[in-house]
């Protein structure tokens, strides 16, 4: 993966965790301080509700006793009674309207929700709601009889509401009569809960206590001033998931925006550190390639101190390869000395047998020695000349000069040697196969090329590998076979290398001169040096490719040869003192 990929996908990654995390904190803190606001809205209902409950109970605690001890309305309602020997249906008409009139009026003015005047029977005498008039409740009757107090929790009836219940007596000559107020709870919860933006409705007898849930937060308060008193509070969720969906939609912006920000400081980071790497790897290509100049290191102490180790690498490898260029010619000599030894001492005795028979006869005069003379001179010719061939080809092998690079069409210069060995040798009869005869085909040589670079390398050396490994294949496929054939293959191969393939329909290379067929003067030809290869192995070498040998499956020779592209990869010779020292804090 490219720097710029590693780098963008590094602070990508970088800005989407800590946008996520510090988002995610962020959503969980506003959702806990969210939560207990709730909570501290709900209790700071409760306690305005706690408040409010206490003084409305104060209030109605000394609201009517005040009325049953001297107000002359509650008077004249229990002197007519007592008329009435206790008696409500014996009351004057006139008494009832008047008593029906004035308790909705003091209703009113007491701000009560309900005021009854009540008979010890329970009868309604008068009352806010007319329609409960001439009404008689028992429960009534027992709370008139009952002490006064503190009020009292009324539970709600159904369809209504609980309410504050208070009342008071007046009992003289036998006759009871009492005045009960109520007032309804719903108002103060509903005042204190707009208040504090929190529903508050009373709990009711057998209903299940209500529970939290995703849609409100549910809480069930208890009032110690209104014994009996439940009321369930109750905050809707929905401010948290509008403020929650808020959030999200800033965070998600946010880490848009640092995800961009990111990416943009990765984008020049990129640039900024993959450019000095760029131009460092260009410049060591070429110095692999051959070309003697100084690599130098720009964009920081890191890349000086990398362009520095490759120098000094460049130049130990480049003396380790005259040592060793050194060492194999010193060892290459040796072995060709030792095989021009070898070569040299064949043709000498017969040279030496035939000058030493010629002075034999010379000293005794013998008549033969004229008849001899023609024969062992011949010898000694054929023999000397033999030597001079070994010689010159030794010395065509020692003198093989370094190669000459320049961009070379390796197809084109495949193609003219091709074109060179297809035709018949001179003096042979080109006669065309045809099926169900049996002439003699001509040699024939076939070029296959894919689309290749040109390669640098010696135009002249490759022609002479080229022709080495033609004329072999021909020879060797001549010999045993009508039909001689080799065919040129040429393709690219991956990082940056081409191919070239040689192969023949002879019999092949035996397999005992396998192991040292690319030794010198090693061949199987009655009149070859065993140079040829040799030769071309060391001119694949120079071109820093490599040159192998293999068994065709059908029969044959197949010579394989890999190419640089870009032509040999070490220098003959170090780049010199080119190397780029780190770069240190400037002098004062």
């Amino acid at each position: 993966m490219p720097l710029a990929a590693r780098l963008l996908l590094a602070f990508g990654l970088v800005a989407i965790i800590a946008t996520a995390f510090v988002g995610l904190t962020l959503r969980e803190a506003s959702r806990e301080i969210i939560e207990s606001g709730f909570a501290d809205r709900i209790d700071a209902a409760h306690a305005g509700v706690r408040q409010q409950l206490a003084w409305e109970a104060d209030a109605l605690g000394a609201l009517l006793p005040p009325l049953c001890q001297h107000d002359t309305f509650v008077d004249k309602a229990h002197v007519e009674l007592e008329r009435a020997k206790g008696d409500p249906d014996a009351l004057d008409p006139s008494s009832r309207i008047a008593i029906r009139r004035q308790v909705p009026s003091q209703a009113k003015a007491l701000r009560l929700d309900e005021l009854s005047l009540v008979a010890g029977n329970g009868s309604v005498l008068g009352a806010e709601d007319a329609a409960r008039i001439g009404t008689r409740d028992a429960r009534l009757s027992e709370l008139i009889k009952a002490p006064g107090g503190a009020p009292r929790l009324r539970p709600a009836k159904a369809g209504g509401e609980p309410s504050l219940e208070v009342h008071c007596a007046l009992s003289s000559h036998g006759v009871t009569l009492g005045l009960v107020g109520a007032r309804r709870i719903g108002p103060v919860l509903a005042r204190i809960g707009d208040a504090y933006d929190v529903r508050l409705t009373a709990a009711r007898e057998g209903q299940p206590a209500p529970r939290s849930s995703e849609a409100e937060v549910a809480r069930v308060l208890h009032f110690p001033e209104v014994p009996g008193l439940d009321v369930v509070a109750s905050v809707s969720r929905d401010p948290l998931r509008q403020a929650l969906a808020r959030l999200d939609r800033s965070i998600a912006l946010t880490g848009a925006t640092v995800l961009a920000i990111a990416l943009a400081i990765a984008v020049v980071l990129a640039r900024s550190l993959s450019r000095p790497l760029v131009a460092l790897a260009h410049e060591t290509r070429e110095v692999m390639s051959g070309a003697p100049r100084r690599v130098e290191g720009r964009g920081g102490r890191e890349i000086a101190d990398l362009a520095a180790a490759f120098n000094a690498t460049i130049d130990e490898l480049a003396a380790m390869r005259k040592r060793l260029a050194a060492t194999e010619r010193i060892a290459a000599r040796r072995e060709v000395a030792r095989q021009i030894a070898h070569e040299i001492k064949n043709p000498l005795a017969p040279i030496r047998a035939a000058v030493e028979t010629l002075r034999r006869l010379r000293q005794r005069e013998d008549p033969a020695f004229d008849d001899y003379f023609e024969e062992a001179t011949s010898t000694v010719l054929n023999e000397v000349h033999r030597i001079a061939n070994i010689v010159t080809e030794f010395t065509r092998f020692a003198r093989l000069p370094p190669p000459n690079l320049e961009p070379v069409d390796l197809v084109a210069v495949a193609r003219g040697v091709v074109t060179l060995h297809a035709a018949p040798a001179s003096g042979e009869a080109v006669v065309t196969e045809t099926r169900g005869t049996g002439g003699a085909a001509p040699p024939r040589v076939e070029l296959v090329a894919d689309p290749i670079p040109k390669v640098s390398a010696d135009r002249d050396q490759l022609i002479q590998v080229l022709t080495n490994l033609v004329q072999n294949g021909l020879d060797a496929a001549g010999a045993v076979r009508r039909d001689p054939r080799v065919s040129v293959t040429i393709g690219p191969l991956p990082n940056d290398r081409v191919r070239i393939v040689v192969r023949d329909n002879g019999p092949g290379v035996a397999e005992d001169m396998v192991p040292r067929l690319f030794e010198p003067y090693a061949t199987s030809k009655e009149k070859g040096t065993g140079l040829g290869l040799a030769i071309a192995q060391r001119i694949v070498f120079e071109h820093g490719g490599e040159i192998s040998y293999r068994k065709a499956q059908k029969g044959g020779a197949v010579f394989e040869i890999w190419l640089p592209v870009a032509g040999p990869p070490l220098l003959e010779k170090p780049p010199g003192d080119t190397t780029v020292r780190p770069r240190g804090p400037e002098a004062p």
